[in-house]
């Protein structure tokens, strides 16, 4: 695997293809699969995170193959990944998923399915839960379940930034989901299946747009 940071090359001016790709988020998606998309049947094999909405953006991404920018503009910088790991190894996370509840065949977002569940189950005098505190309880709680199946133990977690999201394609309906970036701790349980489906895997749907990349620090 590949771990590379992707970011716009500040000595290079853009071109107009790359100037393109940043008016919009959906633009900045094609324009990350374009780094990895060397023919017209390529499945996707690599995770992305986008650093900053705010400014030039840096992306993250793991991968089976180094990115390859196309023209110039973009600064690349990677390295091979190849992570051991041990049962009791415990690390600092980040994680951006798109939390959701399948029900009869359908994705739910777990925020907005939980506030339904609520205000048809609540009586007038009781009032709903603050969104961040919803936010706090579905998520964390999404990923608690999740953990031993991808092999580790969740220790704490901070679920926040939740948004919205809604990318407008040309000449198609837009693409709607949410994010919520996930911070806290995690104990390794069962190395290979980590490696396998949490890291190389990822964690959750919406991988193809940013999510499941889960970033590790040791301690």
């Amino acid at each position: 695997m590949y771990f590379s940071r992707v970011s716009l090359d500040e000595r290079i001016e853009p071109t107009e293809v790359i100037l393109r790709s940043l008016r919009s988020e959906y633009g900045l998606h094609q324009a990350i699969w374009d780094l990895f998309s060397d023919g017209p049947d390529r499945r996707r094999d690599f995770l992305y995170h986008v650093e900053s909405r705010t400014g030039p953006p840096a992306v993250l991404t793991l991968s089976a193959r180094p990115p390859q920018p196309f023209g110039s503009g973009w600064r690349v910088e990677t390295k091979p990944y190849e992570p051991k790991f041990s049962g009791g190894s415990r690390f600092s996370f980040l994680l951006r998923a798109n939390p959701v509840r399948t029900r009869e065949g359908q994705r739910h977002d777990v925020v907005m399915d939980e506030k339904h569940r609520l205000r048809q189950s609540i009586s007038a005098k009781e009032s709903l839960p603050t969104e961040s505190e919803l936010v706090q309880s579905t998520c964390s709680d999404w990923l608690m379940r999740r953990a031993p199946g991808l092999g580790f133990r969740l220790l704490t977690a901070r679920a926040d930034a939740y948004r919205q999201v809604e990318l407008q394609r040309p000449r198609s309906a837009p693409i709607r989901f949410s994010t919520v970036d996930i911070t806290g701790a995690l104990e390794v349980i069962d190395p290979p299946t980590f490696l396998t489906k949490a890291l190389t895997d990822g964690i959750g749907p919406a991988k193809g747009f940013g999510c499941g990349l889960l970033l590790l620090r040791r301690g």
